[in-house]
């Protein structure tokens, strides 16, 4: 150490270049260096999906989860295995152990394992393997509806129509990744019979959403193979809206007309029925949450919903507002970083400059943006980025530098009353 002192003294250019070039670099990585909330980490947690369309949670359980139960027993790393079964669809989550250093290597083998089971039902739809990845909330956005004389609600089609064109425009926004539809009711088609119709032919409810359920799925068909290559085959007999869904037989009478469902009874595109009812600021609406996902600007992020929000143009009526912005805490830390660091370095250039030298109050002063600075860059250098806990650390240093520095300042000048020049 006392050699790395002496050299730095000795060679005054050098050391002037690496200040200098300490403050400029360290100053332009911090305007670049990403910002959130708490520092990232990765979930050790693998999730396989398997959509099994029609499918009862048994059928799931037997013909999915089982199958990839049996088939990744053999994988090392899995600390806990647990599958959920519902309807129409099978999810397999794989908690790795803590020892476990490359967990893409035990994904790929999963991923492996689960390619190579020969026996998945011939309805299920191709595994996905992926590990699960957190997301932080940023900020939200709420579409509110106009207001309507008399306390009355504007379709629920049109408001979630309006919601779902603004939450495309944020996502296709640079800085933006996610963006979810918070509070929407879930689409329905309702189809009404009447008991007398369906005795009239012989039907019952049970026979008709059977028919229904079994007329309206969209399956893989398998692969065909040539020399020119593989061709993907897909059934795609899914039906969205009632129109649709009213045009399926449902019996054929012996002259050879056929009845369809809309025949029988009333179709209607519906929304679903919910106990709970968006209102924000007491108005109809809806909410869109902005999610921050690994390797964004959380300040960037904001700063862009925010200038959408003030510039889009809605239909009449319609108006915009953010709120639950967790980008506050993360500007306020970082100004409260900024005012302390140049505090600090007021506090101990005036005190040094009364008491000693203004030469020795002004390089002892310089110390402290060279530090800060320079770790900055080297924090950039490193990939790291200023969050919560950095920042925390930053204030932290920054009361030792200003300790730390009037004690140096101090210890130089009465080194040089006594004549020593180094």
């Amino acid at each position: 150490m006392r050699a790395i002192v002496t050299w730095t003294v000795r060679n005054m250019p050098a050391m002037n270049t690496l200040v200098i070039a300490a403050l400029l670099g360290g100053a332009a990585c911090f305007a670049a260096m990403r910002r959130e909330v708490f520092p990232e980490f990765d979930l050790e947690i693998v999730l396989v999906s398997v959509p099994y369309p029609g499918a009862t949670p048994e059928e799931v359980e037997e013909g999915i989860c089982q199958k990839i139960e049996e088939s990744c027993r053999s994988v090392v790393g899995i600390k806990k295995l647990t599958s959920v079964a519902q309807e129409g669809m099978g999810y397999c989550i794989f908690e790795l152990a803590d020892n476990v250093k490359e967990v893409q290597k035990v994904l790929g083998e999963i991923r492996s394992e689960v390619e190579r089971i020969p026996s998945m039902p011939d309805l299920a739809e191709d595994p996905k393997v992926e590990q699960v990845t957190l997301r932080t909330p940023a900020i939200k956005v709420g579409i509110l509806a106009p207001k309507l004389p008399d306390g009355e609600d504007v379709p629920e089609g049109e408001l979630r129509d309006v919601a779902e064109v603004v939450r495309d425009d944020l996502l296709a926004l640079p800085a933006v990744s996610a963006a979810n539809l918070l509070g929407a009711k879930d689409y329905e088609i309702d189809i009404e019979l009447s008991e007398s119709s369906l005795r009239k032919y012989g039907l019952s409810l049970q026979k008709v959403a059977g028919i229904v359920r079994r007329e309206n799925l969209e399956l893989p068909g398998g692969t065909i193979r040539s020399e020119s290559g593989e061709i993907l085959l897909r059934g795609k007999n899914k039906r969205y809206v009632g129109e649709e869904i009213a045009k399926l037989p449902l019996v054929t009478l012996p002259d050879g007309l056929v009845l369809t469902v809309g025949d029988l009874g009333t179709v209607r595109d519906e929304f679903a029925d919910v106990a709970a009812t968006n209102r924000i600021n007491g108005r109809q609406g809806m909410v869109i949450s902005i999610d921050r996902s690994s390797g964004e600007d959380f300040l960037a992020m904001v700063a862009a919903v925010k200038k959408y929000v003030a510039d889009v143009k809605l239909p009449p009526g319609y108006e915009l507002t953010v709120w639950a912005d967790q980008s506050i805490d993360v500007q306020d830390r970082l100004d409260m970083l900024l005012s302390n660091g140049l505090q600090g370095l007021a506090i101990v250039f005036v005190m040094l400059a009364l008491f000693l030298d203004l030469k020795i109050a002004f390089w002892v002063a310089m110390g402290i943006p060279f530090s800060m600075l320079g770790t900055g860059a080297l924090m950039f250098g490193t990939d790291q980025t200023l969050n919560m806990l950095s920042m925390f650390a930053f204030l932290m240093a920054l009361g030792i530098l200003v300790d730390d520095a009037i004690v140096i300042g101090e210890n130089i000048y009465t080194h040089r009353k006594l004549g020593k020049d180094h």
